[in-house]
């Protein structure tokens, strides 16, 4: 009986999963571009993970802002995981709306590079725009359009994170500064004070 229910729940979820998939089969490069762009930002603008997922070559590699790397769409999720709903998550919500600034075609493959327009919110509450380039290459496998890789970069000298963590260590500095000068304070009061008597 046990088996059955999961069988049952099983099947639930793969029709769900294929309900909110759509897979660009198309033949027109331009076409299938613009299908497989929308498909990617709604479903990240959501955070539908596996409709993202779905649109992601078994073998794409994606290069994170903070340099790590995720080979296929199995390392993207656990990536996903743990920025977005692990125990140690870092970011609470994030929100793109990518601009492209050229393209080159290759018949069955494309490569895309621009701006991400990317806004996200930290779990602290603080909101960070960190508009990231990006370069992103699709490719026909078989009928299918997909993903085979995605790099995302920032500027490494002067972008929000960078800003974020100044006004971090400024704020914990001054904190920690202000304690010491506290603690100064009452020793120098308390000597003072025994020099007196």
């Amino acid at each position: 009986m046990n088996r059955m229910i999961l069988l049952l729940l099983m099947l639930q979820a793969s029709l769900a999963y294929s309900q909110t998939t759509t897979a660009v089969t198309t033949d027109d490069p331009q076409a299938a571009i613009a299908a497989l762009r929308t498909e990617l930002v709604d479903s990240f603008n959501k955070a539908d993970l596996p409709r993202l997922l779905s649109h992601l070559d078994e073998d794409v590699v994606v290069t994170w802002q903070n340099g790590e790397v995720s080979r296929g769409p199995q390392q993207v999720q656990v990536y996903h995981n743990k920025m977005m709903t692990g125990p140690d998550r870092r970011v609470q919500t994030v929100h793109c709306d990518p601009k492209v600034t050229d393209r080159h075609l290759y018949g069955d493959s494309a490569v895309s590079w621009g701006n991400m327009n990317d806004e996200f919110i930290m779990t602290d509450g603080t909101a960070l725009k960190l508009d990231s380039r990006f370069t992103a290459t699709i490719a026909k496998r078989g009928d299918v359009w997909k993903v085979t890789s995605f790099h995302l970069s920032g500027n490494l000298f002067d972008n929000e994170i960078l800003h974020y963590a100044v006004k971090r260590t400024a704020i914990w500095t001054a904190m920690i500064a202000g304690a010491v000068g506290l603690l100064i304070g009452f020793v120098v009061a308390k000597m003072m004070k025994r020099k007196s008597v």
